[in-house]
């Protein structure tokens, strides 16, 4: 009996252990990998919209402590709407991404460590937003144009000293672990019921769970749920970081339109890996609800070379 008990003890501890994935992609200066992804927005105001990119991940360097990886977003294309506000800023702030080039160093297992050229990254995301927010249309009457104008520029100015503060080197070293990329697994141990929890410097809160069907496929699932009492200190800190010394009064005002106001948000994201530990395919759908408004995200990316 005691023989027994031992040799079961010991199956179950190896069927865990060989259950586990070690996701540790094989790297090698000159090594090249291009991914194509499409992602279609379905929202209730506003139109399908697709944007598709091409982005090349090269190792153009092997460190004693892990790798040089260098990123480049080759191309982007969408078919936004251009007769239509939201789908001209849409299609703007796409636009911006084509040409984006990120250089990370990384450890011995492809986790990202560092972003090597971050200054440029911040300085060219700051000239980004400045035109987007530039792109604004403002009333074609005179009387109202100029008052509109000196609310834009107050905006402008409250949101990029806002990025300033909050754009650093370690918030988007952290974002690429929240985020669904050909990266985002690279140095992570899992195995079914690996659970992460992840808060952004916004306060916004994550909780994502992963399955292993095989080694060579991975599932997650993830969730933000912030209730109406979260949401409600979310806008009020955030109000007070873009609007300081925002008065009891304006608060007392927001109470009434931000009753109630809850996010919820679910992802349910597939990765499937080559023998060599690199993503070969990642099919990803999120959807969310604000303020009653839904939206659906469904993403697919494809190693293409």
């Amino acid at each position: 009996m005691k023989k027994f008990f031992l040799m079961s003890t010991l199956l179950l501890v190896a069927m865990l252990v060989s259950a586990q994935t070690k996701i540790a992609p094989k790297m090698q200066k000159g090594m090249k990998k291009t991914y194509a992804s499409e992602a279609v927005i379905k929202n209730a105001s506003l139109k399908p919209v697709t944007i598709t990119t091409l982005t090349t991940f090269e190792v153009t360097d092997a460190t004693q402590d892990g790798y040089v990886l260098d990123a480049l977003i080759t191309d982007v294309t969408n078919d936004a709407d251009q007769s239509d506000t939201k789908g001209r800023i849409i299609s703007m702030s796409t636009e911006m991404l084509k040409g984006i080039h990120t250089i990370y160093a990384t450890d011995k297992e492809g986790r990202v460590t560092k972003i090597m050229n971050f200054n440029e990254i911040k300085e060219r995301t700051l000239a980004s937003i400045d035109n987007l927010l530039s792109s604004i249309p403002l009333p074609d009457k005179e009387d109202g144009k100029q008052m509109v104008e000196k609310v834009v520029e107050k905006v402008k100015d409250m949101v990029k000293r806002e990025l300033t503060s909050k754009l650093t080197e370690e918030t988007l070293v952290e974002s690429l672990q929240m985020n669904t990329s050909p990266l985002a697994l690279n140095g992570k141990t899992i195995d079914t019921g690996t659970e992460e929890e992840f808060k952004n410097n916004m306060g916004i809160k994550m909780k994502r769970t992963y399955s292993v069907t095989d080694k060579s496929n991975i599932k997650s699932s993830a969730v933000i749920n912030m209730s109406a009492e979260e949401m409600k200190q979310l806008i009020y800190s955030l109000l007070e970081k873009l609007m300081p010394g925002v008065t009891d009064e304006i608060k007392t005002r927001m109470d009434a339109m931000i009753a109630g106001i809850k996010m919820e948000a679910k992802e349910e994201t597939t990765y499937t890996l080559k023998s060599d530990g690199w993503v070969e395919t990642i099919t990803s759908e999120v959807t969310s609800s604000t303020m009653g408004q839904g939206s659906v995200i469904n993403t697919k990316v494809q190693l293409v070379k």
